[in-house]
């Protein structure tokens, strides 16, 4: 079978999944079926990392890449509690 894309059929759905799972992020700490604690260590850990001293002070690229490296994780674990609702395009 041949594919016409450009781009490998995997890192498509890699994208898509990505990009879900930043959107659920918010939908998902104001979910009240996600555990409180949950939504506490990822908030904690963000506001943490944002605030203490690190390797490139007044630069927030290394904060901007630990955020999205924590967003994926918490919305997998919060997913167990709650299957978020995305919005579909008309």
């Amino acid at each position: 079978m041949l594919n016409n894309s450009r781009t490998p059929r995997g890192k498509t759905r890699t994208f898509a999944r990505l990009w879900m799972l930043f959107r659920t992020a918010p939908q998902l700490m104001l979910s009240s079926k996600v555990p409180l604690h949950l939504k506490a260590i990822f908030g904690a850990a963000l506001v943490l990392y944002w605030i203490l001293p690190d390797l490139m002070p007044f630069i927030p690229i290394d904060d901007m890449v630990f955020t999205m490296i924590l967003i994926p994780w918490f919305t997998r674990i919060a997913e167990k509690y709650e299957q978020p609702t995305l919005p579909t395009r008309p």
